[in-house]
């Protein structure tokens, strides 16, 4: 089982000017690293947290790569209902489709509270034995949290973050 940890739309795109070619490039780099990283060396099931951002762009890729690899399975793990409410209309139906394609919804809670995030990141890493990340090497935030957990428990990982420092 592979999770997925990443930044939100805004950071990942916080210093480009074409948003829409870094997001092209982004799905692009995510697609080759879950094919290769993944899927090749026998990793079949996908877990993502469902955030905008690196969450979404991931889980879609997974589908896109289910049309080549029908055998493997996307579990989305939803924090809390009512996760996209939040969200641009875009990002809203994006997530619904998603979901809609989704072999399994896990949801974790029903309504929000301030460890929520932090309990999807934990059970991310703890029904997987690889990470694909976009890290942008900040050293605050979930992401930096799920990394920097990922590596204590040895959890191999991919950072799929072109800006790598």
């Amino acid at each position: 089982t592979v999770a997925f940890s990443g930044h939100r739309t805004n950071r990942i795109a916080k210093f480009t000017a074409d948003r829409e070619k870094l997001f092209r490039e982004v799905a692009f780099d995510t697609f080759a690293a879950i094919e290769s990283y993944c899927i090749k060396k026998g990793y079949d099931t996908f877990l993502s947290g469902m955030c905008e951002g690196f969450d979404l762009i991931a889980a879609e890729e997974v589908l896109n790569l289910k049309k080549r690899y029908p055998h493997i399975r996307l579990k989305c793990v939803v924090p809390f209902k009512g996760q996209a409410e939040r969200y641009t209309q875009a990002d809203k139906q994006r997530y619904n489709a998603i979901l809609s394609q989704a072999d399994e919804v896990i949801l974790l809670q029903d309504e929000y509270s301030d460890r929520c995030f932090l309990r999807r990141n934990n059970y991310l890493l703890d029904n997987s034995a690889y990470l694909v990340v976009f890290y942008d090497s900040t050293p605050t935030g979930g992401t930096a949290y799920t990394l920097r957990h990922a590596i204590e428990r040895k959890i191999q990982f991919q950072n799929v973050c072109y800006n790598r420092k």
